[in-house]
C-alpha cells in the first residue's frame, strides 16, 4: 500500500475520531439538554460566531442602503439576534437560562428587543415530552402519574430553567401543581459551573466594571441547591410558616408525600400572572401589589433573616382579593444574623448622616477592592451610594421609574466599580434591591417608601434627621 493510501486512512481515521467526540460532547439528555461542559461550550461559541457572521453582513449592507434600510437592516439583526439568544438558553436550561432570566427584567439598558424576547424564558422555556415527565415521576415517586394523582396534565403549565410544572388533582380532591425537573440539567448545571470561563465571561457582559469572581461563587452555591427539590420544599414550608394567615402575602403548601428531590407538589393557586396584572390592574391594585411585595422583602430579609433570591416576574401571582402569592423558593438565602445586624447598622450611618461611620463599616465589611483604597475616601463612597438610598432619603413619594432605574445601574455598576467590591453575601442582596426596584418600576410604583422601611432599620424610632438633597436630577454631587 502507497504512502499516500496509509494517510488517506490516518487523516480519514482522525475525523471519525473528532466526528464521534464531537458526537459524544453534543449528545443530549432525554429532557433535550446537552449536558457535557465541551457540547456547551461549543454550542455557546457557535452561536456567538453566527451572531457576529450576522453582524458582519449587517454592516456590509449598510455602507451600501439609505437611511431608512439602515434602520430596517439594524431591527432585523436585533430581532433575529434576540431570538436566537432566546433559543441557545431556552434549550441549554441550567445557569445561562438563569442568567438570561435575570437579565429580562433587571437589566433596564438591555434594549427592549432582547428584554421582551428573553421575557418568554421565565416561563415558556422548551418544554420536555410528556414521556420524559412520566418517567421521572415513576423514577422518583414509585409510580405513573395517572396512579398517584386523580387527575394529572399532559401538557405543561410552565417550564423554566430547571424543571416544568404541570397541573394535577390529589386522591382527595385537592388541586395542585407538581414541579418536575429536567433529567441531565443537573449534569449541565454542573458543566456550566465547572466552566468557571464561561460564567465570569458571560457575566463581565452584563456587568463589565465588577468583579465577576463573588457573583459566579454565589451563583454556584444557590444553583446547586436549586437542583434539590426536597430542600425547596423545606423553605416553601418555612415561608408558609412565616407569612401564616398573612392579609397580603400567600405562600403555597407543599405536600411532602408526592415531592422528592426531582419531584415538587404544592398548592395551586389561581391568579393572574405578572404582565397580564400590569396591563389590566388600577393604580390601586397595583398599589396594593407593591405594598405586598416590599413586606414579604423587607420581613423576610429583615426581619427573620432569609429571602427567596429569584424575584424575576414569573413567581408572582395576583390574586382577585389583593394579595400576592409567591412562588418558586428554591434559590433562598439564609444569611447570617450577624451580616443583617451589620448590614442594618450601615443602613443606619447613611440615614442618620454619619459619614465616617458609613465609610469605616463599608471598608469594614469588604466594599473597597484591595489595592484600591487610596482612590477610595468618604466623601467620594458618600456620594456614589446615595443612589442605593434615594427611595428612602425622603419622607414623600418616590416614583420608582425606568429613568431611576437606568441611572443607579449605571452609576453602581459603571466605572465606579472598578475601585470597589461586592462581598459575596452583598451578591444577592444586590439581587434583591434592583430585581425588586425593576419590579416596583413595572407596577408604576410611587410610594412613601422611607416610612414602609424605616422600622426595620430603627424599630418605632425614626432617625435624628434625613440625609438632605435627595432629588434624583444627575450624577451625584
Amino acid at each position: 500500500m502507497s504512502l499516500w493510501a496509509y494517510l488517506g486512512i490516518a487523516c480519514g481515521g482522525l475525523v471519525l475520531a473528532c466526528a464521534v467526540v464531537v458526537a459524544l460532547a453534543l449528545r443530549q439528555s432525554s429532557a433535550g439538554i446537552v449536558t457535557s461542559r465541551f457540547g456547551r461550550t461549543t454550542r455557546l461559541a457557535w452561536n456567538a460566531v453566527r451572531m457576529y457572521l450576522r453582524h458582519l453582513v449587517r454592516r456590509v449592507r449598510r455602507v451600501f442602503s439609505s437611511e431608512a434600510r439602515r434602520v430596517e437592516l439594524d431591527r432585523q439583526f436585533h430581532e433575529s439576534s434576540a431570538k436566537a439568544a432566546l433559543e441557545t438558553m431556552g434549550n441549554m436550561k441550567g445557569a445561562l437560562m438563569k442568567l438570561g432570566q435575570i437579565a429580562s427584567f433587571m437589566d433596564e439598558t438591555l434594549p427592549e428587543t432582547y428584554r421582551e424576547q428573553l421575557r418568554q424564558l421565565q416561563c415558556q422555556a422548551p418544554p420536555m415530552s410528556y414521556e420524559v415527565v412520566a418517567r421521572v415521576v415513576r423514577e422518583e415517586l414509585g409510580d405513573e402519574p395517572e396512579e398517584l394523582f386523580l387527575t394529572f396534565d399532559k401538557e405543561p403549565l410552565a417550564s423554566a430553567s430547571i424543571g416544568q410544572v404541570h397541573r394535577a388533582t390529589l386522591p382527595d380532591g385537592t388541586e395542585v401543581v407538581v414541579k418536575v425537573q429536567y433529567p441531565g440539567v443537573d449534569r449541565a448545571i454542573a458543566a456550566d459551573l465547572d466552566n468557571a470561563g464561561m460564567i465570569l465571561g458571560v457575566i463581565g457582559m452584563i456587568m463589565p466594571n465588577v468583579d465577576a469572581a463573588p457573583i459566579a461563587e454565589e451563583m454556584r452555591a444557590r444553583l446547586s441547591e436549586e437542583l434539590d427539590y426536597q430542600k425547596e420544599a423545606e423553605n416553601q414550608a418555612l415561608f408558609a410558616r412565616l407569612f401564616e394567615g398573612h392579609l397580603q402575602v400567600v405562600v403555597p403548601r407543599v405536600f411532602p408525600r408526592f415531592s422528592s428531590r426531582r419531584v415538587l407538589t404544592s398548592e395551586l393557586v389561581r391568579g393572574k400572572g405578572f404582565y397580564d396584572f400590569v396591563a389590566t390592574a388600577t393604580p390601586e391594585q397595583k398599589r396594593q401589589a407593591v405594598r405586598a411585595v416590599h413586606t414579604f422583602v423587607y420581613r423576610s430579609m429583615w426581619t427573620h433573616h432569609v429571602f427567596n433570591g429569584d424575584p424575576h416576574p414569573g413567581n408572582y401571582l395576583f390574586l382577585p382579593d389583593g394579595r400576592v402569592a409567591f412562588l418558586d423558593f428554591g434559590c433562598v438565602k439564609h444569611f447570617d444574623p450577624a451580616f443583617i445586624e451589620s448590614f442594618l447598622a450601615l443602613n443606619r450611618s447613611y440615614l442618620t448622616g454619619e459619614r465616617d461611620a458609613y465609610f469605616d463599616r463599608a471598608k469594614a465589611m469588604g466594599f473597597v477592592r484591595p489595592g484600591y483604597e487610596h482612590l477610595v475616601d468618604r466623601d467620594w463612597f458618600w456620594d456614589y451610594a446615595r443612589w442605593f438610598y434615594l427611595p428612602i432619603l425622603e419622607d414623600e413619594p418616590f416614583a420608582m421609574t425606568g429613568d431611576y432605574c437606568k441611572q443607579s445601574l449605571s452609576v453602581i455598576f459603571g466605572e465606579s466599580m472598578k475601585r470597589l467590591s461586592m462581598p459575596p453575601e452583598y451578591v444577592m442582596m444586590n439581587r434583591i434591591t434592583f430585581g425588586l426596584n425593576s419590579i416596583f418600576c413595572r407596577l408604576d410604583a410611587c410610594e412613601n417608601f422611607r416610612r414602609l422601611s424605616l422600622h426595620y432599620y430603627f424599630g418605632e424610632d425614626e432617625p435624628p434627621y434625613s440625609t438632605p438633597g435627595a432629588r434624583v436630577s444627575g450624577a451625584p454631587s
